[in-house]
C-alpha cells in the first residue's frame, strides 16, 4: 500500500513538472530590419519583434554607441511594444558619425538583442539667411543673402534660383556667386516685365544643396517694383536719388539698410530698413566705426571720431540699430558706417531711443516684421557739456530724432496685407539730456505730424484711403 501511493506522487510531482517547464516564459525574439531616413542629427530604425517568450513586452525600441554591440546601457529609445513591427525614431546625432544600432526587446525575464546594422549619418548641410532684394525693375532682380553656417564643409557653390513655380531648385534657373565672402550678391536678367517669380537662395558642398526661405518678387511693367522685405517697400519718402547733383539728397542703398545723405549736414536725412527674426542671430557687436567709402570721393566723409566726442558729449547714434543686424558680421558690421550715425545725447541714444529698439526686436521676435523709417531734424542739441548745433568737423547736431515702424505678422505679399488697423508706431523725441525723465511712449505722434514736420512722405505705396487712416491715428498699444 505504501509502494502504492509513493509511485502515486511520485507520478504526480512528475506531472506538474512537466506542466510547469512546458509554461515558463523566456526572453524575447528580436530582429533589427532596417535604418532609413537618414539625415545629419536623426534616422529612423525598423524593428520586428517575433516572439514575447510568453511575457508582456516592458520595453522594446534600439539602441546604439559608436564602438560595436550596443546595449541598453548605451544610447536608446524606449518604446511600448507588443509582437509585431515598430518603427521609433533616432535623434541627437552628430554630422557623418558612424554608429552601431541594434534592436532590444525586454520582459520579465531579461533583455533580447537582433543583429547590429551599421549607417552613418550624413554630413550638415549649409545654412543660408533670408534674401535681401536690392531692386528689381521690369527685366533684372538684384540681391544678397549670406551663409550663416557651412556646415564644416567647403561650399563649391551659391547663387540664387528662380522660376514660376514654387520651391525652384539649382535644376530651374540659376545665376552662382564668385565672392569669396559669406555674403553674396548676384543680379538676375532676363526676366519677363510683369511677371511674378519664385525665388531661393542656395548653397552646395559635398553634403548637398540647401535653400533659404522661399520669397516671391513681381517685375512691373515700368518703373521699379515691390518686392517683400525691400527696405523701401512702403515707398523712398524724399524721392532720393543716386545722382551725385543731389548733394542733400542722396540715395545708398546697402543689403542692410537704404539712406538718403545729406551732404550739407554731414548725416542722413532718413534711413529705412526692414526688419524680422531672419535679420536677428547670435554675431556680437562690432564697434567697428568708419567712415562710409561708398560716398562720391569729393565728399568728405566723415569718420569715427569726428564727434569729438569729450568735447562736445555726442554718442554716435545708430539710426538702423546694431542689434537689428547680428545675423552675420558683415551686417553688423555695415551698421557702423558713419553715414548711420547721428550725434545724439546719451541719455537720448542709452536709454529712451534704446528702450524703443529694443521694444521693436520684441515685436519681431513674437512674430511680427517691420518697415521702419528714422531720422534726425533740425539743429541743436544738448549733451552734458552744453547745447551745440554743429561740430568742428561740420556734422550738423539735430534738434529732434523720429521713428516710424509699421508693424504686421511675418509673412509673405506684404504690401497687400496692409490694412487700415494696421499698427503703425511713430515718435519724436528731444535730443536731450532731460528726454529721458519719461518713457519713448510718452513721445509718440502720428506719422502725419512726422511729415509736416520734415517734409517727407511715408507709405507712398499703400492705397491712399489706408495711407490716410493709418498715418492719422497715434498708436496707443
Amino acid at each position: 500500500m505504501i509502494r502504492k501511493v509513493f509511485l502515486l506522487l511520485l507520478i504526480s510531482q512528475s506531472i506538474i513538472l512537466s506542466l510547469s517547464c512546458t509554461n515558463q516564459a523566456n526572453t524575447p525574439k528580436v530582429e533589427t530590419k532596417e535604418i532609413t531616413n537618414i539625415s545629419s542629427a536623426s534616422a529612423i530604425g525598423l524593428i520586428s519583434i517575433l516572439d514575447d517568450g510568453g511575457s508582456k513586452i516592458n520595453s522594446a525600441g534600439v539602441c546604439w554607441n559608436l564602438t560595436g554591440n550596443p546595449s541598453t546601457s548605451d544610447y536608446r529609445t524606449v518604446n511600448q511594444a507588443t509582437v509585431g513591427d515598430l518603427k521609433v525614431d533616432i535623434s541627437g546625432l552628430k554630422p557623418g558619425t558612424k554608429y552601431f544600432v541594434r534592436a532590444y526587446a525586454t520582459n520579465q525575464v531579461g533583455t533580447a538583442y537582433g543583429n547590429t546594422i551599421e549607417f552613418t549619418t550624413k554630413q550638415e548641410l549649409p545654412k543660408l539667411s533670408d534674401i535681401n532684394f536690392i531692386l528689381v525693375d521690369k527685366t533684372e532682380a538684384q540681391c544678397s543673402a549670406s551663409i550663416i553656417s557651412d556646415g564644416e564643409q567647403e561650399i563649391v557653390s551659391k547663387g540664387f534660383c528662380w522660376s514660376k513655380n514654387q520651391e525652384p531648385t539649382i535644376n530651374d534657373n540659376k545665376v552662382e556667386s564668385n565672392a569669396s565672402s559669406s555674403t553674396f550678391t548676384c543680379s538676375i536678367e532676363g526676366l519677363e516685365p510683369g511677371t511674378q517669380y519664385y525665388i531661393r537662395a542656395f548653397a552646395t558642398s559635398s553634403s548637398g544643396t540647401a535653400y533659404s526661405q522661399e520669397r516671391t518678387f513681381t517685375t512691373s511693367d515700368a518703373g521699379p517694383s515691390l518686392v517683400d522685405n525691400d527696405h523701401l517697400l512702403l515707398g523712398n519718402p524724399s524721392n532720393a536719388t543716386a545722382n551725385i547733383v543731389d548733394a542733400n539728397n542722396y540715395l545708398m542703398v546697402k543689403s542692410q539698410y537704404v539712406l538718403s545723405y545729406n551732404n550739407s549736414k554731414q548725416t542722413a536725412n532718413w534711413v529705412a530698413w526692414h526688419l524680422n527674426t531672419s535679420w536677428m542671430g547670435s554675431v556680437p557687436r562690432q564697434n567697428d566705426f568708419r567712415a562710409d567709402e561708398t560716398l562720391p570721393a569729393e565728399w568728405y566723409h566723415v569718420t569715427e571720431s569726428d564727434f569729438y566726442y569729450s568735447q562736445y558729449g555726442f554718442d554716435r547714434g545708430h539710426m538702423c540699430p546694431s542689434a537689428d543686424r547680428t545675423i552675420t558680421i558683415e551686417d553688423n558690421s555695415a551698421t557702423f558706417y558713419m553715414t548711420n550715425m547721428v550725434p545724439q545725447s546719451p541719455n537720448n541714444n542709452q536709454k529712451v531711443w534704446a528702450d524703443l529698439e529694443n521694444y521693436c526686436r520684441d515685436l519681431a521676435e513674437s512674430g511680427s516684421e517691420l518697415y521702419i523709417f528714422s531720422g534726425p531734424w533740425g539743429e541743436g542739441g544738448t549733451s552734458s557739456k552744453g547745447t551745440f548745433t554743429v561740430l568742428k568737423s561740420g556734422v550738423v547736431v539735430p534738434e529732434l530724432v523720429w521713428k516710424i515702424a509699421l508693424v504686421i505678422p511675418d509673412g509673405n505679399n506684404d504690401l497687400y496685407r496692409i490694412s487700415e488697423s494696421t499698427r503703425v508706431i511713430a515718435v519724436v523725441i528731444p535730443n536731450n539730456q532731460e528726454c529721458s525723465q519719461k518713457p519713448w511712449t510718452s513721445y509718440r505722434v502720428n506719422v502725419d505730424s512726422i511729415e509736416n514736420l520734415t517734409g517727407y512722405d511715408f507709405f507712398t505705396n499703400i492705397p491712399t484711403e489706408i495711407q490716410d487712416a493709418i498715418e492719422a491715428k497715434v498708436d496707443n498699444l
